[in-house]
């Protein structure tokens, strides 16, 4: 058996904004939460970032979305 898991679209842009966020913004994932009106805990954010888990809910990826695009955009 297999245990090898090729990563989703989803899971990669995740993590990629998570990380970007926390790493080029400077925020942490209390902040980052914060931001994002609470929708998500700062354990949930840190899974993100880690790529153990994926938003859930489509909005909460895309207020993820509007959040990078206003941090991390130059």
């Amino acid at each position: 058996m297999n245990d090898f898991h090729t990563p989703t679209a989803e899971e990669e842009t995740a993590k990629m904004m998570v990380s970007r966020l926390m790493d080029d913004a400077r925020m942490s994932a209390t902040e980052i939460s914060e931001a994002l009106g609470q929708r998500v805990s700062r354990r949930t954010i840190y899974r993100w970032a880690k790529g153990e888990s994926v938003p859930q809910q489509t909005s909460d990826l895309v207020e993820l979305g509007k959040l990078y695009e206003k941090r991390c955009s130059a």
